[in-house]
């Protein structure tokens, strides 16, 4: 098992909650201060050209530095970078402290206006999470998440009490002629994603998404950010203290390994070899700073610096005994891809590092291992980058580098990036609730056509009468002089008979009003389970009438049975408030319970109830 370390850690974050200040430098800074910037460069920031548009903010903490990417969706669906910032931390201020939040929130707002405008995606240590891939047999669907979950907990157990599990299935790979199932599955510690998410929470700017580096970097592929080749490629980040080899295929994270070597172990061998051949010790301060002078980021060493003088192959030269190591195990990780995981051929080598020392490693490594290598710049991917106003990065690799992981959380989604706080649980409960508005849409649709049949065909014998009354008219107006006895006894019967069919129509039609005025008063989070309305027999007072006996009102009651969704504390005001709403209603009256008690649906519970009422006899008319 393998952990991963993220190119700009936000270890330091989660720590100094704990230990308020105490945290693990971040590998994604120079560990020397950029020259400053050049004061006639101050490009404003370019996030006003599309204010109406809503975006996406990748935010990378680091140990100096916050990096924001913004980016927005254009025509194709493609996103591009509409404003990148990059802020000083305050210096010794705890992350849990007032000023930080102040600080953190001021960054946000220059670059989102609003919490509502943006989804925000934050980055957290990927030392902290633990990535693996596992195979599991072919079965039907809905048993995928079990038979991925258990696998990967046989394999290495986790409390999922204290452990965020979740998993992306990578499709189908055949195992000595067996077809399985591959997914990538990852556990994070579930009380550093709570800090996290907290510390946003906090200041009003809830985060929509927690990922890591590689993660990041799979983004940058997918979305076809870094056109990607033919074959495998690898990211390979230099830390200080580590080295990270994460192999990509198709746009998949397939495997990850962690070296115990970065450019300490560099540092630590040029300090070696120096003192040997110069009889006189450096610290590995100073050791440090010799090496750093094979950034072109920085100025040569001074008369009084320990190393002036020294060439930078002569340099070089020092450091290789560490390279060399380096890569070998780099060399020993390709091979194993290759044979055991049966992966295919690396076509390419991206480089990132702790220190621009991208010229010496890049060419070091494709000379050693025969393969293409270059530096993982994806601001150079891309036409009108917008500058930087805060930082003047047109001539520093390593600072646009840096960039990079808060870039690729950038083109983050939901549907396509690893999400610490939006796991497959959550995906599923999201899809769940998707599905059954789709049948509630499905069916208040179908009910609204029906409706509209009755309307329309109501419109219409509404005309046919309006037709006949005219008629009725035109021939009264013809008559001119009045009817005598006889005539206004039949056209007295003539009105009875049109007020009587009248009547038959309103309780014909009765049932209708009925399930309308339900459906007015039912909220939102109350489905229905079933109904009976029972509104007695129309022809059966007509048969009263005609035998001469007093008719009688018919049964006229409604029984609904359904169920209330949401939280547990609001149910029985959701029915107290239903119950006074039916009350209320001109149609209804005397609403009882006949049944209350909660059960389970949906892996949450809900009230199931069942209330009875009777139909006012007034509406008969």
């Amino acid at each position: 098992m393998v952990r991963l370390n993220d190119i700009t850690s936000t270890e330091k974050l989660l720590k100094v909650i704990r230990s308020k200040g105490e945290g693990a430098p971040s590998p994604a800074v120079n560990a020397e201060p950029m020259p400053p910037r050049s004061k006639f460069f101050n490009v404003p920031s370019l996030s006003l050209i599309s204010l109406k548009k809503t975006g996406t903010v990748g935010i990378d903490i680091g140990r100096d530095y916050i990096r924001m990417v913004r980016t927005a969706e254009f025509s194709g669906g493609k996103k591009q970078i509409i404003d990148r910032r990059r802020f000083a931390l305050p210096p010794e201020t705890p992350i849990d402290s007032p000023k930080f939040a102040a600080f953190l929130k001021s960054s946000l707002s220059s670059i989102c206006r609003s919490p509502g405008e943006c989804d925000l995606w934050a980055m957290m240590s990927s030392a902290r999470v633990e990535v693996r891939h596992v195979r599991i047999p072919k079965v039907v669907k809905k048993q995928i998440d079990n038979a991925i979950y258990w696998t990967a907990r046989k394999e290495n157990p986790f409390d999922e009490k204290e452990t965020v599990f979740d998993f992306e299935l990578q499709g189908e790979v055949i195992e000595q002629g067996i077809p399985k199932l591959s997914a990538m599955v990852y556990t994070a510690p579930r009380r550093e994603i709570e800090d996290l998410k907290t510390i946003f929470s906090k200041i009003g700017w809830p985060l929509t998404g927690i990922s890591i580096v590689p993660f990041s970097v799979q983004n940058l592929f997918r979305t076809e950010w870094i056109p990607a080749p033919e074959g495998t490629i690898v990211n390979m980040f230099v830390g200080n203290d580590y080295s990270r080899i994460d192999i990509y295929s198709g746009g998949n994270l397939v495997m990850t390994r962690g070296i115990r070597a970065g450019l300490n172990s560099m540092v630590e061998s040029l300090t070696e070899t120096f003192n040997e051949l110069k009889l006189d010790a450096i610290t590995t301060k100073q050791g440090r700073k010799i090496l750093s002078r094979l950034s072109p980021d920085f100025p040569p060493l001074e008369e009084t610096d320990a190393g002036f003088g020294l060439r930078k192959d002569e340099v070089f030269e020092m450091i290789r005994p560490a390279l060399e190591r380096l890569v070998s195990q780099v060399d020993r990780t390709f091979k194993y891809y290759t044979t055991e995981m049966s992966g295919d051929r690396i076509v390419k080598v991206l480089v990132s590092c702790a220190m621009n020392i991208y010229e010496y490693i890049i060419d070091y490594i494709g000379a050693q291992l025969g393969i293409a290598s270059e530096g993982l710049d994806p601001l150079s991917m891309h036409d009108s980058i917008p500058a930087c106003p805060d930082v003047d990065d047109s001539n520093y690799l390593s600072e646009r580098i840096a960039f990079g992981p808060a870039l690729g959380l950038a083109l983050s989604s939901k549907e396509e990036t690893p999400n610490l706080i939006f796991t497959y649980k959550e995906k599923e409960r999201d899809a769940s609730i998707k599905r059954i508005n789709r049948a509630v849409f499905a069916v208040f649709l179908v009910v609204v056509l029906i409706c509209s049949g009755v309307f329309f065909y109501q419109n219409h014998v509404i005309s046919q009468r309006k037709a006949v009354i005219g008629g009725l008219e035109m021939e009264l107006a013809q008559l001119g002089s009045p009817v005598d006895r006889d005539q206004l006894l039949k056209t007295v019967a003539k009105v009875s008979q049109r007020r009587e069919l009248s009547k038959l129509y309103a309780d014909r039609y009765l049932g209708m009003v009925v399930i309308s005025e339900l459906a007015t008063l039912t909220p939102a989070n109350i489905r229905f389970l079933d109904m009976k309305v029972n509104l007695g027999s129309v022809s059966g007072k007509d048969k009263a009438k005609t035998s001469g006996e007093s008719p009688k009102a018919p049964v006229e009651e409604i029984t609904v049975e359904g169920l209330i969704m949401g939280e547990r504390q609001i149910f029985e005001t959701s029915l107290a408030g239903y119950m006074m709403a039916l009350e209320a209603s001109p149609l209804f009256h005397q609403v009882t319970i006949q049944k209350n008690n909660m059960e389970s649906y949906l892996k949450g519970e809900a009230l199931h109830f069942i209330l009875n009422m009777k139909v006012e006899e007034k509406v008969h008319g």
